[in-house]
């Protein structure tokens, strides 16, 4: 288990300690678990939502080079600010804080004209995956210590949304 700072000032010392905290088997086996709920529950709420259009993929360099780049955006950028960093180890109240902003972030991306932002992401179905996602990814950091499961859970996410499911 990660030992935690505590304080304001040590923000800097709860990150590397979150990087450098290698998840065990448990926490490993305990991601996949809320990555194929979180899957199954994407693809419900996506299909009914008419968020996906499957098709076999062709671009597979292009594929590649999304899975590159995402695990540094927006899965790891990500899960440091709204899991380690806001959502920190403890408190419910700061869990939940930090659940709302990383959800309210997305369709602020498109309302800010950032470069990644796509109309989807002030989709209610698709706002609702991504608390769904939050929510995984606060537990997996909590209970780890780590956030490397996490990261991996968004990254598998949003490597298969943009790669099989045309997101």
């Amino acid at each position: 288990m990660m030992k935690t700072c505590g304080t304001a000032s040590s923000l800097f010392a709860d990150a590397t300690l979150a990087l450098r905290t290698r998840p065990g088997r448990p926490a490993c086996l305990e991601a996949l678990s809320l990555l194929t709920v979180l899957t199954v529950f994407a693809l419900t709420a996506g299909s009914g939502a008419h968020l996906f259009t499957f098709a076999s993929m062709t671009d597979w360099p292009g594929l590649i080079g999304l899975a590159l780049i995402a695990i540094i955006i927006p899965a790891l950028g990500e899960e440091m600010v709204f899991r380690v960093l806001l959502a920190g180890r403890r408190g419910r109240w700061r869990a939940g804080a930090a659940l709302a902003l990383f959800v309210l972030w997305h369709p602020a991306q498109l309302w800010l004209g950032l470069p990644m932002a796509q109309p989807v992401f002030a989709n209610p179905a698709f706002l609702a995956i991504t608390a769904a996602l939050g929510l995984a990814c606060t537990i997996s950091w909590r209970r780890s210590g780590s956030v490397w499961p996490a990261a991996a859970m968004h990254w598998a996410l949003v490597v298969m949304w943009k790669g099989l499911a045309g997101g």
